[in-house]
């Protein structure tokens, strides 16, 4: 276990500086973190504690270990993984939150690629690690291969999924929130996809509540051959 990875949150004064002077559409994916309710916020930092603790439980070594925040623009998991690893490296079509916070907290091991991700290639084994926290459900068709591509073998991905239930559905009706147009899949789907694409599930999580039904969240840990 790698005690070493401790989930790190960023300022809140910070993050809702970095909410005040991004765009709307920037502003809603940030929101939850630092301008909801405090159970919302919670809630959406708690993921993030579990998907930490889940990276913990599989033994990952430190040294020289090469992670790639996959469209983690948001930078909010930036901390953690620049605490915990010696190289990080995100990768969106919009990098200038996470620049934002990179800088602000001075985290000096982090690269930052501003790129469409299914247009752009690192080249093939490059990293031990991927982590993609609430993005592949935005892709039409997820870039498995490409994460296969990129990721060493024997390298590990983690994913943090919404399950798309029905009481997920109930609880956005309760809150007036809609779905966003760009969650083409369920946390299921895409869990189907990555086993058909040759990864291997040796872990995960759902969250807030172990039972499948009423989890909103699939955080999971992948292997691949």
């Amino acid at each position: 276990m790698n005690s070493s990875l401790s989930f790190i949150s960023p300022p809140l004064h910070v993050m809702r500086q970095i909410c005040l002077s991004t765009s709307c559409a920037q502003e809603m994916a940030l929101d939850v973190y630092c301008q909801a309710p405090w159970p919302v916020r919670l809630f959406f930092w708690l993921r993030l504690r579990f998907l930490a603790w889940l990276m913990r439980r599989h033994e990952i070594r430190r040294d020289d270990t090469r992670v790639l925040d996959f469209g983690g623009g948001s930078g909010i998991f930036l901390p953690t993984l620049a605490n915990a690893f010696s190289s990080v490296t995100l990768i969106d079509r919009d990098i200038s939150n996470a620049r934002t916070l990179a800088d602000r907290l001075m985290l000096k091991n982090v690269h930052m690629v501003a790129a469409d991700i299914v247009a752009h290639d690192f080249g093939e084994a490059q990293f031990d690690i991927i982590v993609a926290a609430d993005v592949l459900e935005h892709f039409r068709e997820p870039p498995l291969a490409l994460i296969r591509h990129w990721l060493k073998p024997g390298g590990r991905l983690y994913t943090s999924l919404p399950t798309e239930t029905w009481f997920y559905d109930l609880l956005r009706r309760l809150f007036g929130k809609t779905k966003p147009p760009d969650h083409y899949h369920s946390a299921a789907q895409v869990e189907a996809s990555l086993r058909h694409a040759g990864f291997k599930k040796i872990g995960g999580l759902y969250h807030p509540l172990v039972w499948p039904v009423l989890s909103l969240f699939r955080i999971s840990a992948w292997q691949v051959p």
